[in-house]
């Protein structure tokens, strides 16, 4: 009898673990069939949300296009609008057209294989009303056309759009439509001078009063290259429009020492500049900032990366620059800038104008010079006639006359 209870005992514990086997594995295999159901669930459930996301959009894109019935051309654009916008939309586009040529040339026939602009009509379901008992609430719009957008498309690259109030401003449209065609213009462009432009390839005429308000800027700049460049200095102009290379040390070609303080107040974005901030004390931020320590601005300098410190010369120099370059090189220099495989930005606007850059930029520093403002000191006539005034007066105090 004893010796039967240790072979019992172990053949419980045998059938006990058999059967824990047993429910793992029958739980395991539970568990799996049921990870399977959901993995297939939410398989179709996505393909599902995936086949209505698309069906939205192109519902969506349905929506947007409806009642884009008209067809414009001008010159080598092609707009889509509504019958309502046509008119206009062709008077500006002719507009646009005819501005572009003029820089273009043959060049403006290849851009219209490839862009496309389209001019929507927005129409307000609703509009807000205001009374003193239920304040504002919305009422049922008479579905007028509240504003337009004009978009425009490279291939497949989407550029950038504007909204216009309605009713269109012809003037306003054309010069929207103008800028996308040197956006558009700007993409084709060797990658280099196209981030150097921001991706906008000046055509344009200058507006009036645009050299002499160029010079104050240029004259008044943070960057000590800036101003040795108005001042005269080519060799200073092709290093602040970074026309070679942009150079390794940034702050040392570009700034001076008395620079630095405004440099550090100004250089970067606000993210780059709160980073700088945290790094240093208050007390070294005045240091800087305030008492002009050269030396502590020096160490905030070296706390900002290497992208904080742009191109001193602002946009609009160099966009003057570069029209200056198209204008030299005639009809087809956009083709020869757009085909170049040169790798400075010296070197490219060199082959658009058909001249060394030196004789480009020779000319812009001749024509910047040239509209510097007139100086703000009296003439010789308004000085003679203030002391001939005071001569009268104090002859007049002098003799002791009453004053009448």
């Amino acid at each position: 009898m004893s010796d039967r209870r240790p072979l019992v005992s172990r053949f419980a514990v045998v059938a006990r673990a058999f059967m824990a086997c047993a429910l793992v594995v029958c739980a395991g295999a539970l568990q799996a069939q049921q990870d399977a159901a959901l993995i297939a669930r939410r398989d179709s459930l996505r393909a599902r949300a995936e086949a209505l996301r698309v069906e939205v959009a192109r519902l969506e894109a349905i929506e947007r296009d409806s009642g884009l019935a008209a067809d414009v051309r001008a010159g080598g654009l092609h707009l889509r609008t509504t019958d309502t916008l046509r008119a206009v939309a062709a008077a500006a586009l002719a507009d646009a057209d005819a501005d572009a040529r003029r820089m273009l040339g043959a060049e403006a026939d290849l851009l219209a294989n490839h862009l496309q602009f389209t001019l929507r009509e927005h129409r307000a379901p609703y509009r807000w009303t205001y009374s003193r008992s239920g304040g504002p609430s919305a009422v049922e719009a008479d579905g007028r056309i509240s504003r337009v957008s004009l978009e425009g498309t490279l291939d497949d690259r989407d550029l950038l759009g504007v909204s216009l109030d309605y009713p269109v401003d012809r003037a306003e449209l054309a010069s929207n439509a103008l800028m996308i065609v040197e956006r558009a213009i700007a993409h084709r462009l060797p990658a280099s001078i196209a981030a150097w432009l921001n991706y906008r390839v000046p055509l344009r005429p200058d507006p009036p009063g645009f050299w002499p308000e160029l010079y104050r800027t240029l004259a008044t700049a943070d960057a000590a290259a800036v101003r040795r460049c108005v001042a005269g200095d080519r060799t200073s102009c092709r290093t602040a429009f970074a026309l070679d290379s942009v150079p390794v040390d940034r702050v040392a070609a570009w700034y001076d020492a008395s620079d630095y303080p405004a440099l550090a107040r100004n250089a970067g974005d606000p993210l780059q500049r709160s980073g700088m901030y945290r790094s240093v004390a208050r007390d070294e931020q005045d240091d800087c900032t305030v008492r002009n320590h050269l030396d502590t601005c020096r160490r905030m300098l070296a706390l900002l990366p290497v992208e904080a410190f742009r191109i001193p010369m602002p946009e609009t120099a160099r966009g003057s620059l570069t029209r200056l370059a198209l204008e030299m090189g005639g009809a087809r220099a956009v083709e020869r800038l757009r085909t170049s495989t040169d790798t400075s930005v010296g070197q490219q606007l060199a082959g658009a104008a058909g001249a060394p850059v030196d004789s480009v930029l020779d000319r812009w520093m001749q024509r910047v010079i040239a509209a510097r403002p007139s100086s703000p000191l009296p003439s010789a006539g308004f000085v003679l006639a203030s002391l001939a005034c005071i001569a009268v007066c104090v002859t007049w105090a002098v003799r002791g006359q009453p004053w009448k």
